[in-house]
């Protein structure tokens, strides 16, 4: 978080796991949305995630993607790259 302050113009997508000490992924996007509002988030779990909270999330453009482990390399990279071309398209043409 703190690199991520000094330095939010530098980032283009960040994954984060949903379980982590101290904060949770969710509250850990919101924090990296509120710097940078064009950064694509994509939270990651295996553990079930409280649904409400989760639409909320997702509606307010907090979580881009949600992927549930496990998940194959494959397919996450194809993600990735999903999401660097929506971030270009955004940069592009904000909304």
């Amino acid at each position: 978080m703190e690199h991520f302050q000094v330095n939010d113009y530098a980032y283009v997508l960040v994954i984060s796991d949903f379980k982590m000490s101290g904060l949770n992924g969710m509250e850990f996007l919101n924090k990296i949305k509120k710097l940078n509002q064009f950064v694509r988030t994509i939270l990651m779990t295996a553990f079930a995630i409280d649904d409400r909270i989760f639409r909320e999330y997702t509606k307010k453009k907090i979580i881009d993607v949600f992927i549930q482990k496990p998940i194959s390399i494959h397919d996450l990279l194809k993600e990735v790259d999903t999401q660097l071309h929506s971030y270009e398209i955004q940069k592009k043409y904000p909304s």
